[in-house]
């Protein structure tokens, strides 16, 4: 199955989201599950014109696909307040506590490795909550 990257930004108001290979496709939404729900809205109806002008589909929508969300630290944070604080975070990481409230408030944008660990915490902290039996 094909996977489309969508990437998801806090607005000023709102969240947005936009798929980097169908140019012109955008969704927006009040929180970021509204935004996600609305990329499949906007896709869908994107398409349906594209057909009906006979209009190219980019390769990664024909046939079955499914999206990858990308979003940045400081809105992964807002999305996640009160349950992923920047001191867990900092466990996870093994990165200083200050350089991930920086992040979590826009002051600073992570490098590429930096970004890479925090991702790479998260999903070992989802693996091991997956293990967990009650």
């Amino acid at each position: 199955m094909k996977k489309a990257q969508v990437i998801l930004e806090k607005a000023e108001n709102n969240y947005s989201a936009y798929i980097t290979e169908f140019e012109g496709c955008i969704a927006t939404g009040s929180t970021i599950q509204d935004t996600k729900e609305n990329v499949y809205d906007a896709v869908a109806f994107h398409l349906e014109g594209m057909k009906n002008e006979q209009l190219e589909i980019p390769d990664t929508f024909k046939g079955e696909f499914d999206f990858e969300f990308k979003i940045d630290v400081a809105s992964l944070f807002e999305w996640f307040s009160g349950i992923l604080t920047k001191s867990g975070l900092a466990r996870l990481t093994g990165m200083n506590q200050s350089l991930i409230s920086q992040y979590a408030n826009g002051i600073k944008k992570p490098s590429t490795k930096q970004t890479a660990k925090i991702q790479e915490a998260i999903h070992g902290f989802g693996e091991e909550l997956l293990e967990v039996q009650l």
